[in-house]
């Protein structure tokens, strides 16, 4: 089980979402991206694409949408920035706010200086607690 950390600046109260850098999930038949919660990302992924799903498609249709942030306006969104088979990544990495591409994920920000004060880094601390 994956311990539980909190992102947040050395300085100022800038923080990120808890957690491990982001969440699994499954694309629906209607092309939602569903969250896959931990500990029970495969009964999700059963219960949305069917217990006889290929091995294929259930590769197709998950993913893993880590916790970003614009360093431009400062919005934070999910994205999936794996790699395709294509050789692209799932989602641009851009902003859906300024369409900057000085963006970064939660886990890339860690050791950074903040993007907010300028002043502090993003640390990466746990909360002791495992999910």
């Amino acid at each position: 089980m994956p311990m539980i950390m909190n992102y947040k600046c050395s300085n100022c109260d800038f923080e990120l979402p808890s957690g491990w850098g982001g969440y699994t999930y499954v694309v629906d038949a209607k092309g939602k991206r569903i969250v896959c919660p931990h500990p029970v990302e495969l009964s999700i992924i059963e219960k949305v694409l069917g217990p006889d799903v290929s091995r294929e498609e259930r590769q197709r249709k998950t993913g893993f949408n880590s916790h970003c942030i614009c360093m431009k306006c400062l919005k934070q969104f999910d994205a999936d920035f794996n790699i395709m088979e294509s050789g692209e990544p799932k989602d641009p990495r851009r902003c859906p706010k300024c369409k900057s591409v000085n963006v970064l994920t939660e886990n890339e920000l860690v050791g950074k200086t903040c993007p907010k004060c300028k002043k502090g880094t993003i640390q990466e601390l746990s909360t002791g607690c495992k999910s």
